[in-house]
């Protein structure tokens, strides 16, 4: 019996300590609460627009290739240079080609003098056949002699032009403005007249095309001649950039080619945009976001992309509440502006949105929030 009580003892002593530590262990009531950045949602200006995946595209782009034969004496101009319109960039070997605008300057000399010569010999022949010197038929080859040399002086003063042009083919410009690619040959290759020598971009401005479908030409179409039978002044679309890193380019573009005709495979249309590029930060070949602005500004609510999270029923926002306390709100979103983003419904102006610090908190708990600045919208 004794043995038994002493087991009971025991036992209440360890449950005794087991309680005493786990009192220790508990969060002390007055622990600081999280700190979160947060934003108020706000009506801004802006623009309806729509996005279009693009493609940037070098307004000139030209294969730089010989246009006669030879041996490649020199390059005038490194790679990657910028070139301007005539500045030489290549020399192929004159020397065969120097001999043959010779060649071709003694022929035309040889065909002068012949003209010369047959050229008296006919007046000489019109005198004489007046006082019936010479027969008709002697009058009828002196003739026929001056015409040949007239025809061969043509001849030759044609070979010595084709010889001149293929003398300065030896010298390779830029046909345009741009920057020249890295050189496809070396200096001692063997130059045929269909080498590619090099490249050449003129990529200021830049192009950026897209595809745009049936339904949205129309549409478009529509609304602005909708607009001119209601009196309303037309506003011109403007064209911006999103960058791969989600930035705005910092020039805005306008349109300047829509195809003339529907792709019948995918019921598209090709339209092209153009932005100035005087730096070269666009580059050929890149893939962009193309944002189209259309109409007149209008007021939205907005609040920062970042701030939106996204689970199986939907988007939603943290809000902290004025007693501190984190809500869960359900959100409708319209279309991007920037680094913001425009909601239809959900919020109420003046709501403060949790933008950072939304991995420390939990809905239904409490936060120390730290107004910031909302930016405005591009």
């Amino acid at each position: 019996m004794k043995m038994i009580q002493r087991s009971s003892l025991v036992l209440f002593s360890i449950f005794l300590v087991a309680c005493s530590g786990g009192n220790d262990s508990q969060a002390p009531a007055n622990a600081p609460l999280p700190k979160v950045s947060t934003l108020a949602a706000s009506y801004q200006e802006v623009r309806p627009s729509k996005e279009f995946v693009g493609k940037t595209e070098a307004k000139e782009d030209v294969n730089i290739q010989a246009r006669v034969g030879g041996y490649l004496v020199k390059q005038h101009m490194p790679d990657g240079a910028k070139v301007k319109e005539g500045d030489l960039l290549f020399e192929i070997d004159q020397d065969t080609y120097a001999a043959e605008v010779a060649k071709a300057e003694a022929k035309v000399a040889q065909d002068k003098a012949a003209l010369n010569e047959a050229t008296r010999n006919y007046n000489r022949g019109k005198e004489l056949i007046s006082k019936g010197a010479i027969s008709e038929s002697q009058m009828d080859q002196l003739t026929s002699k001056k015409l040949q040399a007239e025809a061969a002086i043509k001849v030759s003063e044609a070979a010595l032009k084709t010889a001149k042009l293929n003398l300065s083919y030896t010298k390779v410009k830029a046909p345009t403005d741009g920057t020249l690619s890295q050189a496809q040959v070396s200096i001692g290759d063997l130059i045929t007249s269909s080498t590619t020598l090099a490249t050449l971009v003129q990529a200021d401005p830049m192009y950026v095309s897209f595809q745009v479908s049936e339904r949205e030409l129309i549409e478009y179409r529509e609304e602005r001649q909708q607009e001119k039978a209601e009196g309303k002044p037309s506003v011109e679309p403007v064209a911006k950039l999103k960058l791969t890193t989600g930035s705005m380019y910092q020039h805005t573009g306008s349109f300047n080619f829509l195809d003339n005709r529907i792709d019948q495979n995918t019921g598209t249309i090709k339209v092209r945009s153009v932005f100035p590029n005087p730096d070269g930060f666009l580059l050929p070949g890149q893939h962009v976001t193309l944002v189209i602005e259309e109409g007149s500004a209008v007021k939205r609510l907005v609040i920062p992309q970042k701030a939106v999270q996204e689970d199986q029923v939907g988007k939603f926002v943290l809000v902290l509440g004025s007693d501190k306390v984190i809500e869960k709100r359900p959100i409708g979103v319209g279309q991007n502006q920037g680094t913001l983003i425009t909601v239809t419904s959900g919020l109420n102006e003046g709501d403060q949105i949790i933008v950072d610090g939304l991995q420390k908190v939990r809905v239904g708990g409490k936060a120390e929030g730290t107004p910031a600045q909302l930016p405005e919208a591009n």
